[in-house]
């Protein structure tokens, strides 16, 4: 269950990167957004993989011991809803950094910054949903937890596919390309390829 709500943050983030890049403050030149919009991204995608990686481990436990108890159970439940929490810190924070990088001055740019500011402010919406329902998991049997947590990780991943298809027209929008290439011309981008 874990590793698909990471797994949902990755592909998230997978997909906001085939697209082109964004913002929603001041016009700015492509190859000074780009910089901007890539580092938010990647710092948005090293603490989700940090804080999966965390939670991972916290919970290898718990999927084998059949006999955990329900505070082991409770514990487990609690770790799963604060990754959440922190989740949509990360998430909201990304945002604000998106916004504050301002609109590319190309073609469409303008609506480029605000695809990907609503998207993010979307995954930020699907993380708090998750995060409320992650603190209604069972903790009084193993099978239901398990149950209940692959529930909850399928309706993230879900959600992580309807918020990505609506990436999918940025690089329509990108009329001559000029963001594909600011993107590719950055150094701070160098991790999306």
């Amino acid at each position: 269950m874990i590793r698909r709500l990471c797994c949902t943050g990755a592909l998230a983030l997978g997909l906001l990167a085939t697209s082109a890049p964004a913002a929603h403050a001041a016009t700015v030149s492509p190859s000074k957004w780009a910089p901007k919009f890539c580092t938010a991204l990647e710092d948005w995608q090293s603490t989700i993989q940090e804080k999966g990686g965390e939670l991972t481990s916290a919970l290898q436990g718990v999927d084998a011991n059949a006999q955990s108890s329900e505070a082991i159970l409770s514990d487990a439940r609690d770790q799963i809803s604060s990754f959440l929490d922190d989740m949509v810190a990360v998430t909201d924070s990304t945002t604000d950094k998106i916004k504050r990088a301002g609109s590319p001055s190309s073609p469409n740019g303008a609506k480029i910054a605000a695809t990907f500011v609503n998207g993010f402010k979307a995954i930020s919406k699907e993380f708090a949903k998750t995060q409320a329902r992650a603190e209604k998991l069972p903790t009084n049997s193993v099978a239901a937890f398990k149950t209940k947590g692959q529930q909850l990780g399928q309706a993230l991943s879900d959600s992580g596919d309807t918020l990505s298809a609506g990436f999918g027209n940025i690089g329509k929008l990108d009329k001559g390309k000029k963001l594909e290439a600011a993107v590719k011309a950055a150094p701070e981008c160098k991790f999306l390829t």
